[in-house]
Parts: C-alpha cells; structure tokens; sequence
C-alpha cells in the first residue's frame, strides 16, 4: 500500500507502525519513513549539526514540525523528538526518537510530517544532495514555496 500520492511504501508487516511507517524512493536510495509527530502539535526537538570548525554543537528548540526546516542546515546530522510514553512503567516517561539522521548529507531515515512540510527552498538550502527533479515533476512544483513531497495544485489564472 503506498501513501503521499503513492511516494510512500507503507509497511504493513510485524514490524510496521509508528517508528517503521514504510520506505520511500529518493535519488534511487531507499530512506526509512516514520510517523512519529503530528502537524500543528508542538514538540520538542534537539538536534545535531557540525560547525564549520568541526565540532558538533546539540540545540534544543521547541516548535511545531512546520516550523522546524527554518533550524535545518547542510550540516544537521541527526534530529530527534521527545515523545512521552503513555501506560509505560514508571508512569509515562518521555523518550527520544530519531525524526532525521543523514550521513554525508543523504537521508537514512526520516519522519512523515517532515518530509510533508519541507518546502523546494529547504531542500536547496538545507538538503542539496536529496533534490529529486522526478518527484518535484509529478508534485507539481513550480517555486521555492511549494511543498516538495506533497501534490502542489495548479493556481487558477
């Protein structure tokens, strides 16, 4: 079964749920799609980046997942969520999962709600290396603006 304009392979074995939502196909390699976040919730996040002297340098921010790409560089290695966990002993703790890590600047996984509000200017700015012109063809992009994995609809003139 795909999702996301069929872009999404979504995983319907054992293992399929929230942490492995299915696969997608960018640039010919195979990213891990998760679904982990809600649009418009706010959560808080903490990722890595590399600074350009060479050491890493770990932020916490808290933000609504379309808001979290203006936090996005080239050099974010690895963005994680805090998401508690409810009917888990010791009275719902909170715990970190991985929403992106890349390597190299290419994606190994990331998390649907992301990937739905990254837009053509974040991709170019942020994530160079994942800029897929196939896909940006079938969404329908024609600016910067427009959303780069969710179907764009044609302005009336």
């Amino acid at each position: 079964m795909r999702d996301m304009t069929n872009l999404i392979e979504v995983n319907k074995g054992t293992m399929g749920g929230d942490v492995f939502y299915g696969n997608i196909r960018i640039n010919g390699a195979n990213v891990m799609v998760s679904k982990l976040t809600e649009p418009g919730k706010k959560y808080r996040f903490r990722y890595t980046a590399k600074a350009r002297a060479g050491f890493p340098v770990i932020c916490d921010i808290e933000c609504t997942m379309e808001s979290l790409p203006y936090y996005l560089s080239k050099n974010t290695t690895v963005v994680e969520v805090e998401r508690p966990i409810p009917g888990v002993i010791g009275g719902g703790k909170s715990y970190w999962f991985h929403i992106l890590t890349t390597k190299g600047g290419k994606w190994h996984s990331i998390d649907k709600n992301l990937l739905e509000s990254l837009t053509v200017g974040d991709m170019h700015g942020a994530f160079p290396k994942m800029v897929d012109w196939n896909i940006w063809k079938r969404m329908n992009t024609k600016f910067h603006s427009c959303k780069s994995f969710v179907y764009n609809t044609p302005k009336a003139a």
